[in-house]
């Protein structure tokens, strides 16, 4: 009887955990893009705020969006006032060391053009995305095009590390002084991690354990260079690295995977597929993934193609880190 019992909580127990696994793969519209360059960008504040900023309608409209229960309902969209009635090109957002949140976006060579050069601006939020400072500029050859779409690396709260599009440097925002970063070279618009143990892994396919003095070539690294305004690449707490992949044919692919390394960034040998929608995304997709707990992660990311039920979208996905390990298979090739 007491084997009974124990075998039927035991298949309750698994009951549940798969009800949960589904319930949380399941994807929550944030919001109703019209079309064009939507690319979000996503953050978590210290108080467990989920923010996204993207773009309602091509280089026009950044808007913004808030969660206070872990991505499950999301407030409506409003304007991010810093871009209203002006161009832009959509950027990234970070939560730094002092609860701040960080946006940096592209603006073009006017605020009411989209003519190149762009250029990046910033803007700090200390309460959960709802007011922003005045922008500022980031350090830029005013004759050369600059753009940002990953998470800055805070090395300390005077030495933000970015990824741009033409350079690759060291931001100091008291001074509003720049300095190169490790050996001086530019990764261009890719992202940069720096792991639990200090190595640095650049989506240029690139490992460091000197602080950037010198880098080492990574095997099968994921293709993240290619299109890197598109792809991402994040850090969890336990050391494991998430990159994405698109794969299929046409300009939004067919479905969507991370490619994991759990050996500090040296090999990339698993995946987890967790969009596969059964026809082609639409657009180009853009995930975007942040870590909500040590057992759960979130990805944002967006799908304009309007077979799908209630049309273009972008929309939120909760991931359990359980469901993910269960469901790793090996990388082959494609």
């Amino acid at each position: 009887m007491i084997r009974f019992l124990f075998a039927a909580c035991l298949m309750l127990a698994v009951h549940s955990v798969a009800v949960s696994d589904e319930a949380d793969l399941k994807l929550v519209r944030i919001a109703n893009p019209v079309d064009g360059h939507i690319h979000p960008a996503v953050c978590l504040s210290p108080k467990g705020t989920i923010v996204v900023i993207y773009g309602q309608v091509n280089h026009r409209d950044l808007r913004i969006s808030r969660s206070i229960d872990g991505g499950k309902a999301w407030s409506a969209t409003e304007p991010f006032a810093h871009t209203e009635k002006k161009t832009y090109y959509p950027g990234s957002l970070t939560t730094l060391s002092d609860g701040q949140l960080l946006h940096a976006w592209n603006r073009w060579s006017g605020e009411a053009n989209e003519l190149e050069p762009r250029s990046v601006l910033y803007s700090l939020s200390s309460d959960d995305g709802l007011t922003w400072s005045q922008p500022k500029p980031f350090p830029r050859d005013p004759k050369v095009m600059s753009v940002i779409r990953h998470p800055l690396v805070e090395l300390s709260p005077n030495q933000w590390l970015m990824s741009l599009s033409d350079r690759t440097l060291i931001f100091d925002p008291v001074t509003e002084s720049s300095s190169p970063f490790g050996d001086g070279r530019a990764h261009g618009l890719v992202p940069i991690i720096r792991t639990p143990k200090g190595t640095f892994v650049s989506g240029a396919g690139l490992r460091s354990t000197d602080g950037g003095k010198t880098w080492n070539e990574i095997s099968k690294f994921p293709n993240l260079k290619e299109q890197g305004w598109r792809h991402e690449m994040v850090c969890l707490s336990n050391g494991w690295l998430l990159a994405s992949e698109i794969l299929g044919p046409g300009v939004g692919g067919e479905r969507i995977r991370y490619v994991i390394s759990r050996d500090d960034g040296l090999t990339w040998g698993e995946v987890f597929e967790y969009y596969n929608p059964g026809r082609a995304i639409g657009g180009r997709a853009c995930p975007r993934t942040i870590e909500l707990d040590s057992q759960t992660v979130g990805v944002v990311f967006y799908d304009v193609d309007r077979q799908q039920p209630g049309g273009s979208g972008l929309f939120f996905m909760r991931i359990p880190l359980a469901t993910l390990k269960s469901r790793l298979t090996p990388r082959a090739a494609d």
